[in-house]
C-alpha cells in the first residue's frame, strides 16, 4: 500500500510548483510591461533623442542578462535559490517604484528625473538578475527525478505558457494605459504604465512567499561555478606546462586536483557554451523589437481598419508573445512534421532554419524604414540649388538669363530651380547670378512696372533659400534664409517644418501649434521657429491658436 501511495504522489505535480508558476505570471507582466512603454517614456517624457534612448534601453537590457551571472554563482555556492530570489526582489520593487516616480515627478528637474530613471532601471536589472537564474531551476527542484520526468515536463509547458501569457497581456494593456488615459495634465499615462507592473512585483513577491512552507529548498554547493573554472584553468595551465603524456581531452589534466564527476560536469558545460555561441548575437538584434522597431511604429499610424483599433507603437511587441503562444501548443503536431517534410529533422538545421528567418525578418524592417524615411536628397556634382519663397499674397514673375528660367510664383508659393556652375561665374565654389523680379498690378504694395533686380548665390553641393518679403513699409528685398538648407533626412523619420515671416511679424504674440489629434496634447510655441531655421516635429495635422483663439487654417 506504501508503495502505490508513493507512486501515486509521483506522478502528481508539486503543488509548490504552482506558486513558482504564478508568481512567474506576475513577474514577467511587470517586466514586460515596463519595458514596452520604456523607449517612449525616454524619448517622450525624459527628452533624450532617440539614439540616447536607445543605448540606455540596450544597457538596461545588457545588465538584465549579464549580472545573472555572479547571481547564480551567489545562489549555487552561498545563499541558495530561494534566499537569492527573495533578496534581489527588494531591488526589483525599488527600482520599479523609482521608475514610476520618477514618470510622475514634474516638481523637480528633467535632469533629476533622467537620474532617478536610470537608478530605477540599474536597481529593476539587479533585482530580475536575482530572479532570471534562479527561479526555473528552483521549480526543478521540487520534483524527484527521474521518477517525475513527465511532471517536470508538465511544469516545463505551464511555465513557458506562464511568461508568455504575462508577456502578451502587459504588451497590450501597458501600451493602452499610456495613451489611452490622461494623467497629470499630459497627453499620456506612463506613471500608470509603470504603476501598475510596480504593484505585479509585489504580487508576485507575495505569492512567492506564500508557498515558502511547502518548497524542497536544497542546500547551496560548495562554490559549484568557481570549482568549474578552477577545473579549466588549472587543466590550460598544466597542458603547456607539465610534460605528462597527452590525454583524450585537454580537460584530463585536471584529474591531480579535481574529481571526475567535476571534470565530467565541465565538459558538458563547455560543450553547451560551443552550442550556444550565437546567442549573444541574436539577441541583442531580437531585443530591437522594444526600441528601433518601436521608434519605426511611431512613424505609422497603425490603423486597424476591419477591427476599427489603431495598434499603439509599443504594442508591435504584442507578435512575439503572441506567436511564442501558439507555437509552444502547435508545435509537436504542426510544425515539427512541416519542418521535417522538408528535410529539416536535426535541432542544428532547425536553429539555422529559423537564424535565417531572422535574417529575412531584419531585412523587412530595413525595407520598410527606408520607405518611411525616403531617399536623401542629393545634389548632382558640379550643381548648386535655390529655393524662392514668394512671401505676398498676389503673383510674382522671376527672370533669370543665367539661371535660363522665366517663371511665376503663386501667392506664398514657392520656386525651386538648380544651376550648373560655370567657370567664369565662380568665386571659389560659389556661383553669382542675377534675377529680376516683377509683380502683378495686384500688388498693391509697389507702383506699376517696378522690378525688383538683385543677384543670388549659388553654392556646388548645396540648396539655399531666398525669401521675398518687405524689410520694412518702403524696401522689398530678396533675403536669404540662414547659410544654407540640411538635406540630411530625420533619422527617425519625423517632418521638418520652418516659418518664414516678414518685419510686420513679432514672435512676442502667444502663437501655438497644437495637434489637432484629440489624445495628444503635443504643441510647439512659434518662436521655437525664430530665425526661420528647420525643426523637427511629431508627423501629425496640427491646429493654429493665436492668444488662445483658434485661426480657421491648420498644418
Amino acid at each position: 500500500m506504501e508503495l502505490i501511495s508513493d507512486q501515486k504522489e509521483k506522478s502528481i505535480i508539486p503543488k509548490s510548483t504552482w506558486f513558482i508558476v504564478i508568481s512567474e505570471f506576475f513577474e514577467q507582466f511587470a517586466y514586460f510591461g515596463l519595458k514596452a512603454v520604456l523607449i517612449l517614456c525616454l524619448t517622450r517624457i525624459l527628452k533624450f533623442n532617440g539614439d540616447e534612448s536607445t543605448i540606455i534601453y540596450h544597457s538596461f537590457i545588457f545588465l538584465s542578462f549579464f549580472v545573472p551571472l555572479p547571481c547564480a554563482i551567489l545562489a549555487d555556492s552561498y545563499w541558495g535559490k530561494f534566499k537569492t530570489i527573495i533578496c534581489m526582489s527588494f531591488f526589483y520593487v525599488l527600482g520599479c517604484v523609482m521608475l514610476t516616480g520618477a514618470s510622475i515627478a514634474d516638481i523637480i528637474s528633467l535632469d533629476v528625473q533622467k537620474i532617478f530613471t536610470l537608478l530605477g532601471l540599474f536597481f529593476i536589472s539587479v533585482g530580475i538578475s536575482g530572479i532570471k537564474p534562479c527561479i526555473f531551476a528552483f521549480g526543478g527542484e521540487q520534483f524527484q527525478l527521474p521518477y517525475q520526468e513527465k511532471q517536470l515536463q508538465h511544469f516545463t509547458t505551464n511555465y513557458t505558457l506562464a511568461i508568455y501569457i504575462g508577456s502578451l497581456l502587459s504588451k497590450f494593456l501597458m501600451p493602452e494605459f499610456r495613451q489611452s488615459i490622461h494623467c497629470f495634465g499630459k497627453d499620456t499615462c506612463f506613471p500608470l504604465a509603470f504603476g501598475v507592473p510596480t504593484i505585479m512585483v509585489f504580487i508576485s513577491i507575495a505569492i512567492f512567499v506564500a508557498g515558502k512552507s511547502m518548497y524542497v529548498k536544497k542546500k547551496p554547493e560548495q562554490k559549484v561555478i568557481t570549482r568549474t573554472f578552477g577545473c579549466i584553468f588549472y587543466a590550460v595551465r598544466k597542458k603547456f606546462t607539465s610534460a605528462v603524456p597527452r590525454k583524450t581531452h585537454w580537460l584530463d589534466n585536471a584529474k591531480e586536483m579535481y574529481t571526475e564527476s567535476e571534470i565530467s560536469d565541465t565538459k558538458s558545460v563547455l560543450d553547451l557554451i560551443c552550442v550556444f555561441t550565437t546567442n549573444p548575437v541574436f539577441w541583442s538584434l531580437f531585443t530591437q523589437s522594444g526600441s528601433s522597431w518601436t521608434l519605426q511604429a511611431t512613424l505609422m499610424n497603425g490603423d486597424v481598419d476591419f477591427l476599427n483599433w489603431t495598434i499603439k507603437p509599443d504594442q508591435i511587441q504584442l507578435l512575439v508573445p503572441l506567436i511564442g503562444i501558439t507555437v509552444l501548443v502547435f508545435f509537436n503536431d504542426f510544425l515539427y512534421p512541416m519542418f521535417a517534410a522538408i528535410g529539416i529533422r536535426k535541432p542544428l538545421q532547425k536553429l539555422t532554419f529559423c537564424g535565417v528567418l531572422a535574417v529575412i525578418a531584419f531585412v523587412f524592417a530595413a525595407l520598410l524604414q527606408f520607405k518611411i524615411v525616403g531617399k536623401t536628397t542629393e545634389i548632382p556634382s558640379g550643381q548648386g540649388r535655390i529655393s524662392i519663397y514668394n512671401g505676398f499674397d498676389c503673383n510674382v514673375f522671376v527672370q533669370s538669363k543665367s539661371l535660363h528660367v522665366q517663371h511665376q510664383i503663386g501667392p506664398l508659393d514657392m520656386f525651386n530651380v538648380s544651376h550648373t556652375i560655370v567657370s567664369q561665374n565662380v568665386l571659389g565654389d560659389i556661383a553669382v547670378v542675377g534675377i529680376t523680379i516683377g509683380f502683378e498690378t495686384k500688388c498693391s504694395f509697389v507702383s506699376d512696372n517696378y522690378e525688383l533686380n538683385t543677384t543670388l548665390s549659388i553654392i556646388e553641393g548645396k540648396e539655399i533659400s531666398y525669401h521675398l518679403i518687405r524689410l520694412n513699409s518702403n524696401t522689398i528685398a530678396l533675403n536669404r534664409v540662414g547659410a544654407h538648407d540640411s538635406l540630411i533626412k530625420e533619422k527617425f523619420g519625423n517632418p521638418k517644418l520652418r516659418i518664414l515671416v516678414d518685419h510686420t511679424f513679432g514672435f512676442d504674440d502667444d502663437i501655438i501649434l497644437t495637434s489637432a489629434d484629440h489624445t495628444s496634447f503635443t504643441s510647439y510655441p512659434l518662436t521655437r521657429f525664430r530665425g526661420m531655421s528647420y525643426n523637427t516635429i511629431k508627423i501629425g495635422k496640427y491646429k493654429v491658436f493665436y492668444n488662445g483663439t483658434m485661426l480657421p487654417h491648420q498644418l
